[in-house]
């Protein structure tokens, strides 16, 4: 995407957002955005949805060096604000947790809410929520949840899920009723679900999770914990990051069969204690290598590293590495990362900071310290 287009995109939203809730002063919002670092970062502008309080959100633009482009109010707390452009037309879509919908009980990890896809002005044009398909019944809960979404076209997307469920496949707990919470995704095209996949139907994965899996258990165990899809340009295949397992796996968008996992319990790919992520997020590609958000672990490692790993996925061996912390971060929830023109662009997660960075020196090009958690930052 040419960059002249982004910052005309830009200015277009800035000269035409005219709602009441669509806050244009510049100077107000950047005196408590005030950036802490700002030395020639990459240009673009940067979408990030700063947590408010538990009944109301915001999603903002401002430019690379963090001034004010627009921001929106929202009904619930917004997550996950991301940019297209679908066949030449700007799209922005985000979660809004819906604060009437079904949550499940007890259990704060999921962001239930629906997915809203604006014009380039942020105007509303659509609305998404789970639909019915096979075993998923949403007469009760139709929510779809915060961690990734993918819009392929106007009516045509990619979301994600968390149910509850009793299961009796467990290897090992002889056909015991178990609670889990299984990710569910589901891909939609013109109102009618396409394509569906369930994790539960891989009873092979309950031996992966090294989190919330202690399923004699009488509450849901989020034993997998899905928080990102990327769509595989060469196959169109779903590469997905699973917290609770520090693995990476790539599905079949046809079959819905496991194409190999990467990381973690029986990883198909031998890898080092150094190469190990853990409860990563945010798993790209970038040149057709993978790039990862890797969390670290409090108590095990506590801090955060951007990991690249080039894979033979035919052969099964990682043919390239590179680890590079995060200065002064350890972010242990949420967070993203971007590779642009050589720079990591970071959103801080749960260290409510958005940051770029030069990997081979370790010099921050940019930060802005936010006042609530983004979930993501990105910049395009």
């Amino acid at each position: 995407m040419k960059k002249t287009a982004v910052l005309l995109s830009a200015l277009t939203i800035l000269f035409s957002c005219k709602k009441d809730n669509v806050n244009q002063t510049a100077k107000q919002f950047t005196d408590s955005l005030a950036t802490t670092v700002n030395k020639s970062p990459n240009p673009g502008i940067i979408l990030f949805s700063p947590y408010i309080n538990a009944t109301s959100g915001q999603i903002v633009i401002t430019d690379y060096q963090g001034h004010l482009v627009a921001k929106k109010s929202t009904s619930g707390p917004a997550y996950n604000f991301q940019r297209w452009n679908i066949n030449g037309n700007i799209r922005y879509t985000y979660l809004v947790d819906d604060l009437n919908g079904y949550h499940i009980p007890g259990y704060s990890s999921t962001m239930p809410g629906y997915v809203i896809e604006t014009d380039e002005n942020l105007n509303e044009i659509n609305r998404f929520y789970l639909l019915s398909s096979g075993t998923v019944d949403t007469r009760t809960n139709n929510m779809l949840d915060c961690h990734d979404f993918i819009l392929l076209s106007d009516n045509h997307y990619i979301g994600l899920a968390f149910r509850e469920k009793i299961v009796t496949n467990i290897p090992g707990e002889n056909g015991d009723s178990d609670k889990v919470i299984a990710p569910i995704i589901q891909e939609v095209n013109n109102g009618q679900v396409v394509w569906q996949w369930d994790a539960t139907d891989h009873p092979e994965l309950y031996a992966n999770s090294v989190e919330s899996n202690d399923f004699n258990q009488s509450t849901d165990q989020d034993y997998l914990h899905l928080n990102s899809m990327y769509l595989d340009p060469k196959d169109n295949n779903l590469i997905c990051s699973f917290r609770n397992a520090n693995q990476i796996i790539k599905i079949s968008r046809q079959s819905g069969s496991i194409l190999w996992k990467l990381g973690g319990n029986n990883s198909d790919f031998p890898i080092t204690n150094d190469q190990q992520f853990l409860r990563q997020h945010c798993v790209t590609l970038h040149n057709d290598t993978l790039l990862i958000f890797d969390n670290g672990l409090n108590g095990v490692r506590n801090s955060t590293r951007i990991v690249e790993m080039k894979i033979n996925e035919a052969a099964k061996t990682i043919n390239y590495f590179s680890a590079v912390p995060v200065p002064g971060l350890f972010c242990q929830y949420m967070g993203s990362v971007q590779k642009i023109n050589g720079l990591y662009f970071v959103g801080g997660g749960t260290v409510n900071t958005i940051l770029e960075f030069n990997p081979q020196t370790g010099e921050k090009t940019f930060e802005m310290p936010i006042s609530g958690n983004s979930y993501r930052a990105r910049k395009y």
